[in-house]
């Protein structure tokens, strides 16, 4: 047998994965992947704490095999795809990477960079790979935008702007997004965690964190508002889970400047004196088929078959911005709040101690 029809062999045969978490995020993203692979309905098992919601989604798919925890599988898995709440990531992933299995994480990476940091050591302590949904990074539109920036063509970069802003909706089947874990964090972990990446990724390294406010008052964050720099490159984003906002980036450097809308994958446009050139970068694809190409490449590495696109040591750093944005997060003027007696609790107190 050639190389090339052990190839084609493999990719029809799926490896054995344990799907932790059987929320929106497995049900969009992950298990049609799966689905597209002969046995998978043998060859996966579903994973959640409810189960109620793990035999739900098990019928849904027609897959055999499930169960309430992630440590007692009914047999060896070769990988693991990680789709539960952002707080469980970490312990869940490291698990699975100190026995050397393959692991892909649904973003964030981590809660912190400490999580972060104990998940690649996890890794490499157990000679596997570690790969993360921050699937933002396939848009095509995106990739020319970092080669440009890359290249040198359009001049050093002045400024980064992005907006990334709507209503919440996202169908989660918990409620963990308004919860207060002990480490509350809000839609800058949430939607930053794709957003910071491309700004590192399209910088080729980690801005530090100027000034950073929030409307948080001691628990998850749904506005929040920062300034960074890099060098000479000054940086400013800003996020909402309340309201929509431009959902759009503009990278002004010394001979160009580039603007495109954040959610169009293929389009943007580069702007130079009494000049505005629209790049086509690709064939337009919705945002899940992005996330299917990045599980597809997964599974390829799982099989031995393909190198992964990126891994989560290049997104790393996007957390560490993220936790330094967090520490030196201040309030924003909210004057209705000065006399308010109520405040001083409201900034002690989670959520659940005043019930």
């Amino acid at each position: 047998m050639t190389t090339a029809e052990h190839q084609q062999a493999t990719r029809k045969t799926i490896p054995r994965v344990a799907v932790i978490g059987c929320g929106a995020a497995a049900r969009e993203f992950c298990l049609p992947v799966l689905a597209k692979y002969p046995d998978f309905r043998r060859f996966v098992v579903l994973v959640d704490k409810s189960p109620a919601q793990a035999q739900s989604v098990a019928t849904e798919f027609g897959i055999q095999n499930h169960c309430t925890d992630f440590r007692c599988l009914p047999f060896e898995v070769d990988a693991a795809i990680v789709t539960t709440p952002h707080h469980l990531h970490a312990e869940q992933s490291v698990f699975f990477l100190r026995q050397g299995k393959p692991v892909f994480t649904e973003k964030p990476l981590g809660m912190s960079a400490g999580e972060v940091s104990q998940m690649l050591t996890a890794a490499s302590t157990g000679g596997t790979t570690l790969m993360v949904n921050n699937c933002r990074r396939l848009f095509p539109a995106y990739r020319r935008v970092q080669e440009l920036l890359g290249s040198g063509e359009c001049g050093e970069v002045l400024n980064l702007r992005i907006s990334d802003g709507s209503p919440f909706e996202w169908n989660s089947v918990s409620d963990f997004y308004l919860k207060n874990p002990p480490q509350a964090k809000g839609v800058f972990l949430d939607r930053g965690a794709h957003t910071v990446d491309v700004v590192c990724w399209w910088l080729s390294g980690r801005p530090h964190v100027i000034q950073s406010q929030s409307d948080s008052l001691g628990g998850a964050e749904a506005l929040l508002k920062v300034q960074m720099a890099l060098g000479q490159t000054a940086v400013e984003l800003a996020f909402s889970r309340i309201y929509k906002l431009e959902n759009c980036y503009s990278v002004e450097c010394e001979n160009a400047t580039i603007t495109g809308r954040l959610f169009n994958s293929t389009k943007f446009e580069i702007h130079r004196p009494g000049q505005v050139e629209t790049i086509h970068a690709g064939k337009p694809a919705k945002y899940h088929e992005y996330a299917w190409q990045l599980l597809d490449n997964f599974i390829e590495v799982v099989q031995g078959i393909a190198p992964p696109l990126f891994t989560a040591n290049d997104v790393a750093a996007s957390i560490e911005l993220i936790d330094e944005t967090y520490q030196n997060a201040k309030p924003f003027k909210m004057p209705w709040y000065d006399n308010d007696p109520n405040l001083a609790l409201l900034r002690s107190s989670s959520i659940t101690d005043l019930r």
